[in-house]
């Protein structure tokens, strides 16, 4: 008895040697053209989210709410990516900063509902139109330094 191994050639592999293709210019302008047909259904779905914050939001209390902050989390992390989309990633970077927070305040137990309310508030403003590049900046600054203050260990005043 023989043993014979057979090694397949693989097509993909032929393809990919070879040369052709798009350019990546064309590549990523055909992905923006693609992208741009996605950005009023993006912007929908940023907004009803974004409605949904802001209702949960108004039901937490003055008083530390695990569960009320896992839900604004919650709401915050699925809008993540689609600032991109819009045409508005600093609402990106302003809800990722809102998660950020949250996670230090409930894994410190420390609450503070006025930070949590500066983020949900910013996330309207960032989306709206019209704001200058250095307005957003100024913003996106304010609430990253919110969100470190309550990533220090909490002191014993």
């Amino acid at each position: 008895m023989s043993i014979r191994i057979v090694v397949p050639k693989l097509r993909l592999a032929q393809l990919l040697r070879m040369p052709g293709g798009l350019p990546v210019v064309d590549a990523v302008a055909n992905a923006e053209r693609n992208l741009a047909t996605l950005r009023p259904t993006c912007e929908a779905e940023l907004l009803a989210l974004l409605e949904l914050c802001e209702q949960s939001f108004a039901t937490l209390g003055e008083e530390f709410d695990d569960a009320g902050l896992e839900k604004i989390y919650a709401i915050a992390v699925r809008g993540i990516g689609g600032g991109r989309i819009c045409g508005a990633p600093a609402v990106d970077t302003a809800l990722i900063s809102l998660c950020d927070l949250i996670d230090h305040l409930r894994s410190t137990a420390r609450y503070d509902r006025k930070a949590v309310g500066v983020h949900v508030s910013s996330w309207r403003l960032l989306m709206g139109a019209g704001l200058p590049e250095a307005g957003a900046a100024a913003v996106l600054d304010g609430l990253q330094r919110v969100s470190l203050r309550y990533a220090e260990a909490p002191r014993d005043d």
